[in-house]
């Protein structure tokens, strides 16, 4: 019609992913701070308290959560988080790889190094640690991609990074967000495969599903010993 003007849609920049995931690595470690002042640390390896640390791990997610409903398109849209059937198979061969590669790696560095052995949840099999195991294999595959390979992921990409540099630089993020300096080489291999099942699917609905097939040997370890 005369007189009017078409307007053309934009798309959200995804450079609102960057202070996102400062936001959310900057409250994780803030709260991980505060929790290892205030409960002596042998006390949460059992009950109720088992799962003190975990609430940390919620603000991983919460942010890109928050992010994406205020400055992006929803959670499927700016993130892929919903695995389609191709994505499902990539994840888990990317899982199995990430498997395979953090366990060899491990025994290397635990021959050669001989770190302390990490705490493990006491008390038997409990509800709690029957929790603690499911968190594990569901909520920090989420709540770690959504920050790591979501937000983070999204904003260098809408930067102009080199996606073959994005991986490798989210991989070293998240090998550093476990503070487990015997693991760090280990994480990063693990980053790296957990990441390829992003970049090859373009969401991280397929990283979520790798880093839950990696998650699965360490929580069914953590329930036999329990």
């Amino acid at each position: 019609m005369d007189g009017e003007q078409l307007v053309t849609p934009t798309r959200p920049d995804p450079r609102w992913g960057l202070p996102v995931f400062l936001v959310g690595f900057g409250s994780y470690y803030l709260v991980s701070l505060v929790i290892a002042a205030l409960v002596p640390a042998g006390d949460t390896h059992s009950g109720p308290l088992l799962l003190l640390p975990l609430s940390a791990n919620l603000l991983l997610g919460a942010a890109p959560v928050i992010g994406s409903l205020l400055r992006g398109r929803g959670l499927r849209a700016d993130f892929g988080l919903l695995p389609t059937a191709r994505g499902v198979g990539v994840g888990v061969v990317c899982g199995a790889v990430s498997v395979v590669v953090g366990v060899v790696l491990s025994l290397a560095v635990t021959h050669v190094l001989h770190p302390v052995p990490p705490q493990v949840p006491t008390g038997g099999l409990s509800a709690w640690t029957l929790s603690y195991g499911v968190f594990l294999v569901v909520g920090a595959p989420i709540t770690e991609e959504l920050l790591v390979r979501g937000a983070l992921w999204g904003a260098l990409e809408g930067y102009g990074v080199p996606r073959g540099i994005v991986l490798v630089f989210t991989a070293l993020v998240f090998a550093f967000l476990h503070l487990d300096p015997p693991r760090l080489l280990s994480l990063f291999a693990q980053g790296l495969a957990i990441g390829a099942a992003r970049l090859l699917t373009g969401g991280i609905g397929a990283s979520i599903v790798a880093h839950a097939a990696n998650n699965l040997l360490p929580a069914l370890a953590l329930l036999l010993v329990a």
